[in-house]
């Protein structure tokens, strides 16, 4: 599958996901804004405490640390690039199909609009975050169809960043999505799982000497809310 350099980062609404009446000829472009990123920053903060254990170091002449291992952690996305003209695609799952080519700033008020509405919104909420990457190796940990050890990373197939494991190393009693998570995309009209959550800051520049591109830096956070899937769900 090949793709425009402009389309290895995406926000995607939550219109796309949440039409009444999905559109069929959907494109990598319907519902999400293409991002041209320098740099890509992830963080992943794990919940754990460390306790000192009182007096450990009396007996055995080293004391001892235990953890408190909450089973959580908070995953942090950072972007930085460049805003350039791009061709944006709306359906709001009732009426036809919006295509237009908007300019960069255009993009970039949108954007700020966007990060200012709430969930309610569907056609302004911004609930995912996609980030393609090559992949050579399966759910399994088997080299994928027609890929070996030697295959340029340019000629490997695509597959969305995200935060779940391979389902070779989930145990039979794990509960989740995981085993869904790392196939291939085959055509640019895929439905891509991404990151799902909200972004928390956008900011850009309007720069005379960067037109007619505009800088921009966004932060997205991995998160979920059962309001508001709740509500996306029901309405």
């Amino acid at each position: 599958m090949n793709l425009s350099g402009n389309h290895f980062v995406m926000l995607e609404l939550s219109r796309r996901a949440a039409a009444k009446n999905p559109n069929k000829l959907n494109t990598i472009e319907t519902n999400r804004i293409s991002l041209l990123c320098e740099q890509v920053t992830i963080n992943t903060t794990k919940s754990a405490y460390p306790l000192d254990i009182p007096f450990s170091g009396i007996v055995s002449g080293e004391s001892s640390t235990m953890v408190m291992d909450l089973g959580s952690a908070r995953k942090d996305i950072n972007l930085t690039g460049k805003i350039v003209d791009q061709t944006i695609v709306k359906y709001n799952g009732d009426g036809e199909v919006k295509t237009v080519h908007m300019t960069s700033y255009e993009i970039a008020q949108m954007l700020h609009s966007y990060v200012d509405s709430s969930f309610l919104h569907e056609d302004q909420n911004i609930s995912k975050l996609i980030i393609l990457m090559p992949s050579r190796v399966d759910n399994n940990y088997e080299y994928r169809t027609g890929i070996t050890a030697d295959t340029p990373i340019e000629d490997c197939p695509l597959i969305p960043f995200h935060f779940a494991n391979r389902s070779y190393d989930v145990p039979s009693w794990s509960w989740g999505h995981t085993k869904k998570t790392f196939d291939a995309l085959e055509f640019a009209k895929d439905e891509v799982e991404g990151i799902r959550g909200m972004v928390s800051t956008f900011g850009c520049d309007f720069a005379g000497p960067e037109t007619p591109t505009v800088n921009f830096n966004l932060s997205f956070v991995q998160s979920a809310t059962v309001v508001s899937d709740f509500v996306n769900a029901s309405f």
